[in-house]
């Protein structure tokens, strides 16, 4: 990058911290309106992402993104940033601050460890599933993100098993765009809304938490997004029988157990003190309130424990 830009890089930014704090992105704008800065490249994860996002936001520059990893940010509008001091994550949806272009290089992704390949890759995945059934999507996302699915479920384990797989590294790339461009263009809902909260108040990372509570809330949803845990099955190969409401989740948490991953809220080092207060922030969440399915604080107890 710095060898293609020249003397038109004026200026880098490498303190990048997961779930991004807001004295980040404000010590990264601060060095962008010193140095004037017109177009910001982000190359990294989701917090790179995120960070990048802040620098652009409300200042009128482009955002360039160079993903390496799975989380899909470079397709969305949307960014959040952590008041460490209150232990709570603001999520904003922004048009202004989607990049302008976004490169897809598999062999940037090579190096990227079986954990991190596994826990952004099922970020992906959670993207894809939330999007089918969002309370108010475009008909043609869920062809999308059900293609996404496909991609993600042959790709992943291939990428997990073997890193320098670059057919499966750029399968499963392409599946994180999909991915990126189906929540996007949908409303998130219970397991954005919750893993958003709990990687405020917790530190954990977002990828591992959405590995984690996944199957859990696709379990809550089942019986009220009939139609669309069957499509989430069928794209899974998960085995699905006619209203099998159970298949998709059941799916999801198989492939779950075969990755370099945390099974449980507790193994993410999540205090199960924390459970209650997360229900009691997450109820209040206008992702949780736009789920499909109803949700009370005493339901995402329950979530939360049988998660914990």
């Amino acid at each position: 990058m710095r060898a293609s830009l020249g003397s038109r890089l004026v200026a880098e930014f490498t303190e990048v911290e997961p779930h991004v704090p807001r004295e980040t992105v404000e010590a990264a704008r601060v060095i962008a309106r010193q140095k004037t800065i017109d177009v910001v490249v982000a190359m990294g994860g989701g917090s790179a992402m995120g960070v990048g996002k802040g620098v652009v936001a409300g200042e009128g520059r482009s955002l360039i993104a160079i993903p390496t990893t799975y989380a899909g940010s470079e397709m969305t509008p949307v960014f959040g940033t952590t008041d460490r001091a209150e232990h709570r994550k603001s999520v904003r949806r922004d048009d202004a601050v989607l990049p302008r272009l976004a490169i897809y290089d598999p062999e940037v992704t090579l190096d990227l460890s079986p954990g991190l390949t596994a826990s952004t890759g099922m970020n992906a995945l959670a993207h894809c599933v939330e999007a089918c059934y969002a309370r108010d999507v475009n008909p043609l996302v869920p062809p999308v993100a059900l293609e996404g699915i496909r991609r993600i479920v042959r790709a992943l384990p291939l990428c997990v098993t073997n890193g320098r797989n670059l057919d499966a590294r750029e399968d499963l790339l392409t599946g994180a765009y999909l991915a990126g461009f189906s929540i996007a263009n949908a409303t998130m809902a219970l397991h954005h809304g919750v893993c958003h909260v709990l990687g405020g108040r917790t530190g954990v990372a977002h990828g591992v938490l959405n590995s984690i509570m996944l199957p859990h809330v696709m379990r809550f949803n089942a019986d009220a997004v009939p139609d669309a845990m069957s499509a989430i099955a069928d794209a899974m190969d998960a085995g699905a029988r006619t209203r099998d409401f159970a298949a998709a989740p059941r799916g999801v948490a198989a492939l779950v157990a075969t990755l370099p991953v945390p099974q449980r809220l507790r193994d993410a080092g999540v205090p199960e003190g924390e459970l209650g207060s997360v229900a009691a922030e997450a109820a209040g969440n206008s992702a949780v309130q736009a789920n499909p399915k109803p949700v009370t604080e005493a339901d995402l107890v329950e979530l939360l424990r049988s998660a914990w």
